[in-house]
């Protein structure tokens, strides 16, 4: 094997090594993303429960508040403060929603940019192989090229040792013949 063979052969397999390194990174990078989509999702029905939850409570908030009326101002204040907790839980609620959708608005960006990364993978991997086919190519060129250049010097070395074979009868004989120049 030439020596251009052997640093073809090495440079292909150390792209081969650094294309499934690539590919186990992308691979990583989407299974994280996937986790955490999964993730925000839980939380964000979680939320959501936790919403449903609230406005009940607030439902039946509002009807102790009517029974409470009749009941007069002491028990009023009671239920002003419970009120004012519920908006408590109520607002940590929507602040903890506003969280989770910036987090998911993070993983879809995550993913995008993931994408992006694998297509630009598949160009540049589209890219070797017509660089590799193109090498190819042109080895086995070079290798015809060599294969007729080599059977030249075959030829020239038979038609060498013929006219030398004839040169050393000729000296040998002791007469010159008339055709001593080779044909060509």
């Amino acid at each position: 094997m030439s020596t251009a063979g052997k640093v073809l052969v090495v440079l292909i397999l150390l792209a081969s090594f650094a294309w499934i390194a690539l590919a186990a990174g992308v691979d990583q990078l989407s299974r994280n993303g996937n986790a955490a989509l999964a993730k925000a999702a839980a939380d964000l029905q979680k939320a959501q429960d936790a919403l449903a939850q609230s406005q009940a409570d607030m439902v039946r908030l509002k009807d102790q508040t009517t029974v409470a009326q009749e009941t007069g101002d002491q028990l009023l204040a009671v239920l002003a403060s419970q009120r004012l907790d519920v908006d408590r839980a109520s607002t940590a609620l929507k602040d903890f929603l506003n969280k989770l959708q910036h987090q998911l608005e993070t993983v879809q960006t995550t993913i995008a940019a993931a994408e992006q990364s694998k297509q630009q993978r598949t160009t540049e991997k589209e890219a070797e192989v017509k660089a590799k086919a193109d090498a190819e190519a042109e080895v086995e060129s070079l290798m015809a090229k060599s294969t007729e250049l080599t059977n030249r010097l075959n030829a020239l070395r038979e038609e060498f040792k013929d006219v030398f074979s004839s040169n050393v009868d000729m000296v040998a004989s002791g007469k010159p013949k008339s055709d001593s120049t080779p044909n060509r």
